[in-house]
């Protein structure tokens, strides 16, 4: 079962966050798009990943990123065989998609949900 929500950035940008048993995606409207910036300008998004996350992974705990495959810098789209990226700069989430093909801008896991959450609630006070 998938659980799906979209958000809006103050720009009229919205991003799709899809949730399964196993992983949370971030997708856009539509493919084609390789770099996509989402404003940060509320934290809602945040704390509807947090809330996710903690609800599908029983035993999530945020922490730091301590190796290459906790960092969620990158991903690989097996469905593409590319690599995606995501990357916080300047109050905005910049994404890289794996694939123009795909609406798919990136995966997380536990692990990379961890450190990603982590490093949010440092800069937000979540």
């Amino acid at each position: 079962m998938m659980e799906e929500r979209v958000f809006k950035d103050e720009h009229g940008r919205k991003v799709i966050v899809r949730v399964t048993k196993s992983n949370i995606q971030i997708h856009t409207e539509e493919k084609k798009i390789i770099d996509y910036r989402f404003y940060l300008d509320s934290d809602e998004i945040l704390h509807y990943l947090k809330e996710q996350a903690t609800r599908i992974w029983k035993s999530f705990h945020p922490k730091e990123a301590d190796s290459l495959s906790s960092d969620y810098f990158e991903f690989y789209d097996r469905r593409t065989d590319t690599n995606g990226y995501l990357e916080y700069r300047n109050e905005m989430l910049i994404f890289e998609s794996p694939s123009e093909e795909t609406t798919l801008l990136y995966q997380f896991n536990k692990r990379r949900m961890e450190s990603f959450i982590y490093d949010m609630e440092s800069w937000f006070n979540l």
